[in-house]
């Protein structure tokens, strides 16, 4: 059937999905990008973005499930994995872990905002700095502040959960930014340029484990109450966020 443009990456997408289901994998309800099939030491995850995929599973295994895809499509076997969607990935064979980070992402970012011989700083956001919407507007054109914001957006959500509060606080003001806004974004770059090698380690072995914070009152526009959670498996990040909350709360305990 003819396709237009526009159709062609659903089409796509319906004819891999169907492939893999006849191959008995399972797409997560958390994220549509990830397949699964099997579990234990027999668990195959296959992740795809576009037309590029990842499978993480046991030797055996992985190479079982490359030869069956190659008989469904035309693939390249790039072999063990370096480097996917911005992310470095480093596996420790002795110690048994896997590091994710994004410091070459990270050094262009620098480079890209003239940052690169930036003096670090210690905290991605100073302690004591209260965001508000007054201000002097900022002119977008000599500082394009939802580019940077964006791009640390990507950052905070792949591998840098500590910088999510102070990204994701920035981000409320996307619309319209003021020269303090401006300030503090290029804050968290100078933390950045001391930063640039961390990342997130997954251990071997390890509890799943969550944690969650909160202030009272924190934003001076709303008066609402941010959030924040981390969980942990294998002492390594799996899952974090900071956010306002929907209502404003009368009192800690609420």
């Amino acid at each position: 059937r003819d396709l237009r443009p526009t159709q062609a990456p659903h089409a796509w997408n319906l004819r891999f999905r169907k492939e893999l289901a006849a191959l008995g994998f399972c797409q997560t309800q958390a994220d549509s990008s990830l397949f699964l099939r099997g579990s234990g030491v027999e668990a195959i995850y296959l992740l795809v973005y576009v037309n590029d995929m990842l499978i993480a599973a046991r030797g055996d295994l992985a190479s079982g499930m490359y030869d069956a895809i190659k008989r469904l499509f035309t693939v390249r076997n790039l072999g063990a994995v370096i480097y996917f969607l911005g992310m470095h990935i480093a596996r420790d064979h002795a110690a048994r872990t896997i590091t994710l980070t994004q410091e070459q992402l990270t050094l262009n970012l620098l480079e890209k905002f003239s940052m690169s011989d930036a003096k670090p700083r210690r905290t991605p956001l100073a302690t004591g700095t209260r965001l508000t919407a007054e201000g002097d507007p900022l002119d977008t054109e000599m500082s394009p502040y939802s580019v940077l914001v964006g791009s640390l957006l990507y950052l905070s959500s792949c591998t840098r959960p500590d910088i999510a509060f102070a990204v994701n606080s920035l981000a409320r003001y996307i619309a319209s930014p003021n020269e303090q806004h401006w300030i503090a974004a290029k804050g968290i770059l100078r933390y950045l340029r001391g930063t640039a090698k961390v990342g997130i380690t997954f251990g071997p072995a390890g509890d799943l484990k969550g944690y969650c914070d909160a202030d009272f009152g924190g934003d001076l526009d709303s008066r609402r109450s941010t959030t924040a959670f981390i969980f942990t498996l294998n002492k390594g990040a799996i899952s974090w966020g900071s956010r306002l909350q929907p209502t404003v709360a009368a009192s800690t305990t609420e």
